[in-house]
């Protein structure tokens, strides 16, 4: 089957920054300079002219940036394009309509098994133990309380996406096949929430705030258990072999760490600004979405978090969601680990503990 249908589907920081020199290009004198809201552990020296187009989904990555201002005094250009899936940022990439692609766990294991090799992770946020703001939810006129009860049912999911993976996982958790024991609807994201406002399916994979704008229907499961919350920032490979891009995805990857950071010191502002304006549900529903999941942090892409990563292609496979078993360490690239590292440090942010 075709790619694109299958997805369519912070002083301790700054005796890090010499380390960065040589890699990135960093100013020592540079380094820990207030920009406005945040501060950015270490600038990157980008050659004039230089520009990034980051492809996001909902505002992301851009948002967060803005509200932050973590891209005042930038040394490049930065344009953000919206994109409806993963699939569309990964063909924005792949085209070279963007340099930066922010999506989910589950695009880049899909595309690697439908032949796409030629994308590489080289930012990566988690937060597992979370629900991740994905609800498995019956309409409540359809009889189905448990998931045993969806046996024969129809139920919609997105297909190639976080959502399918947490569909699969929960069903088998429960000891049903997606493809073989329930009547799988497939829909594009957008198409999932009316088709099942509209009594077209039994049930369907929602988001929070989609779970709020439905009326608050019967959840018959979440995410907890199978959602890693990791979002990645990925790049075509040939994009790596340009230093200006290479430098300037450094000192991006750095200020958006900064950005993401900003959000945990400004939970009421964030919540009013993405779950409110953005995702359209009251201070109160997007203050409880918030504290249930909290914000995913950047990590490091090392042994632990790869590891992390590799259970989400293992269960991409075990659920039948891919076709064969994909290996995630030749596309994680951790060049820009000390970056992270460094923002982390100077934010006062240590992330939760990857080990099982």
């Amino acid at each position: 089957m075709p790619f694109d249908r299958r997805i369519r589907l912070r002083s301790a920081a700054l005796l890090l920054v010499p380390l960065l020199l040589s890699a990135c290009g960093l100013s020592d004198d540079e380094s820990g300079g207030a920009i406005d809201t945040v501060k950015i552990a270490a600038k990157t020296e980008v050659p004039a002219g230089t520009k990034l187009v980051v492809a996001e989904q909902n505002g992301t990555q851009s948002l967060p940036w803005n509200l932050a201002n973590a891209g005042q005094g930038t040394p490049y250009e930065v344009d953000f394009a919206d994109f409806s899936g993963g699939a569309a940022v990964i063909e924005a990439l792949r085209s070279g309509a963007a340099d930066v692609g922010s999506i989910g766990e589950a695009p880049v294991p899909i595309a690697v098994d439908s032949g796409v090799t030629d994308l590489v992770t080289i930012g990566l946020q988690a937060n597992p133990g979370t629900s991740g703001g994905y609800y498995l939810v019956a309409r409540p006129d359809s009889g189905v309380r448990t998931i045993e009860d969806l046996r024969g049912k129809r139920v919609a999911y997105p297909p190639g996406s976080g959502r399918h993976m947490v569909t699969a996982g929960l069903l088998k958790r429960h000891g049903l096949d997606l493809r073989t024991d329930v009547q799988p609807v497939e829909l594009a994201g957008a198409e999932v929430v009316p088709t099942f406002a509209a009594g077209a399916v039994d049930a369907a994979i929602v988001l929070g705030n989609q779970y709020y704008q439905l009326g608050e229907p019967p959840i018959l499961g979440d995410g907890k258990g199978i959602n890693t919350g990791i979002q990645t920032l990925i790049v075509r490979r040939d994009v790596l072999d340009d230093p200006a891009k290479v430098a300037a995805i450094g000192d991006y990857l750095g200020r958006a760490v900064a950005a993401n950071n900003w959000k945990d010191t400004h939970a009421d502002q964030w919540v009013d600004q993405y779950y409110v304006k953005v995702q359209g549900i009251t201070f109160e529903q997007g203050k409880k979405l918030y504290e249930e999941d909290g914000i995913a942090s950047y990590y490091p892409i090392d042994e632990q978090s790869t590891a992390l990563f590799q259970t989400v292609a293992d269960g991409l496979h075990e659920t039948g969601t891919i076709k064969g078993r994909v290996d995630v360490s030749p596309f994680v690239d951790g060049r820009y680990n000390d970056i992270v590292t460094a923002q982390n440090e100077l934010d006062g942010v240590t992330p939760k503990s990857l080990k099982s």
